[in-house]
């Protein structure tokens, strides 16, 4: 068996990569923590959103929601990268990570809890577009935490952690939203106050080193304009091309039946929202403890056999397998059935997906830019299956929705196989 590889991107120059503040042993659940505290607001407020936009105007609920999402990813695609970049450049005595954590935390639950006020579609689009680029501050400092303070031989085990916070504050969003869909301005204005408490516990008790010392990042920022504009751009790597492609598709294949859930339930199977309300709980329940019990087991499983391939490829297996039922025979059993697989096959994928990311970026010195690239595939799948659903759904149907999920979930496991850094 090929050894471990003892350091995750080599440096940029030959300064090395920036030095690494002293390990902090609670270090991995803090990132739980901190993950559960955003994951859990942005899942009930989607599903709270399309509540409050058919209460608005049940005629144009998708044209509006659409809308909405499409500014919502245009946004985030934009700041996660900005945002890396310049936490890559911060200087500060509480480092480069850990004040951008908080600032959008903040950011976010302020442009949320503002849309319990909205009146109507103007102001909620531009509170999408303000929520998403606060959310995309914080995480683009939040996952450049795992690769600048984790060794290689911990990355699984960092992983699960994190990815145990994001798949309860799934699990308990879905729940969150359930209870609260006939109230939907409620859950809009006190949930995403739940993202500052994580992010206040990260910043708390994960303290960073102080960087006001360090050398400015010449060689990776470039001396001249130019130099500056090419260093936002992706790298030009193979690993970190097929790892973005891998990730996109199968995020985006999981999430165009869940982040679509209410509606599926709702003009698909022709629940009530009040019963649907009930299934969707039921489902985030399931998605908790499924897939909490899958990214627990995959993540430090990963690590014993030095392996994360596999985990990818059965994570989309189980996805694509739990829709075909909901494809063929569209009933509550086969839509609780797909929960269970594609919640399992989530928590596979998840557990090992920040290791992988931080296995394969190519430069030590702009690790949350590129991972604002990469974490793109985490967040713009969210806003982009409804834009998705929204035209297939009216021309072809729900049965047409599923069938091109299970295609593009089987793709995004398949697009893992030429990544070469990663066994």
């Amino acid at each position: 068996m090929r050894p471990a590889p003892t350091h995750l991107a080599p440096p940029a120059d030959a300064a090395g990569p920036p030095v690494p503040p002293p390990p902090v042993p609670r270090l991995g659940p803090l990132l739980g923590i901190a993950h559960l505290g955003w994951m859990l607001p942005v899942t009930a407020g989607w599903t709270l959103l399309q509540a409050l936009f058919e209460r608005i105007d049940p005629d144009t609920k998708l044209a509006h929601y659409s809308a909405a999402a499409t500014a919502g990813a245009l946004s985030s695609t934009l700041a996660v990268v900005v945002f890396g970049f310049l936490s890559d450049r911060t200087r500060s005595r509480h480092g480069r990570r850990n004040p951008w954590i908080l600032a959008g935390a903040v950011a976010y639950a302020l442009s949320v809890s503002a849309m319990s006020a909205a009146g109507g579609f103007a102001a909620l689009l531009a509170l999408t577009v303000c929520f998403q680029t606060g959310l995309n501050a914080m995480l683009a400092a939040l996952y450049a935490v795992l690769p600048d303070r984790v060794p290689a031989e911990r990355l699984g085990w960092a992983s699960s952690w994190a990815g145990l916070g994001q798949l309860l504050g799934q699990g308990l969003g879905a729940v969150a939203g359930g209870l609260l869909v006939t109230h939907p301005e409620q859950g809009l204005r006190w949930l995403p106050w739940l993202a500052v408490l994580g992010a206040l516990a990260f910043v708390r008790f994960a303290p960073d080193r102080s960087n006001l010392d360090d050398a400015p990042d010449v060689a990776a920022a470039g001396p001249n304009r130019a130099g500056l504009l090419r260093s936002l751009l992706p790298p030009r790597d193979a690993d970190y091309f097929w790892a973005l492609i891998s990730r996109l598709l199968a995020m985006l294949g999981i999430h165009l039946v869940l982040v679509y859930q209410l509606f599926v339930l709702t003009d698909h199977l022709g629940l009530s929202t009040r019963e649907a309300g009930t299934v969707v709980t039921i489902g985030g329940l399931i998605i908790a403890v499924a897939a909490g019990a899958a990214v627990a087991v995959s993540g430090p499983l990963s690590d014993r056999v030095r392996r994360r391939k596999p985990f990818v490829l059965a994570a989309s297996a189980l996805a694509a397998v739990g829709l075909v039922p909901l494809t063929v025979a569209p009933a509550l059993w086969s839509f609780l059935l797909f929960t269970v697989l594609a919640s399992l096959g989530f928590g596979c994928l998840i557990a090992v997906d920040q290791a992988i990311v931080s296995e394969i970026l190519p430069n030590a010195h702009s690790r949350a830019k590129d991972l604002g690239f990469l974490n793109l595939a985490n967040t713009v799948p969210q806003v982009l299956a409804p834009i998705v659903a929204g035209a297939v759904v009216p021309a072809f149907g729900y049965s047409a929705l599923f069938v091109l999920a299970i295609a593009v979930t089987l793709g995004g496991g398949l697009a893992i196989l030429p990544v070469r850094r990663v066994r």
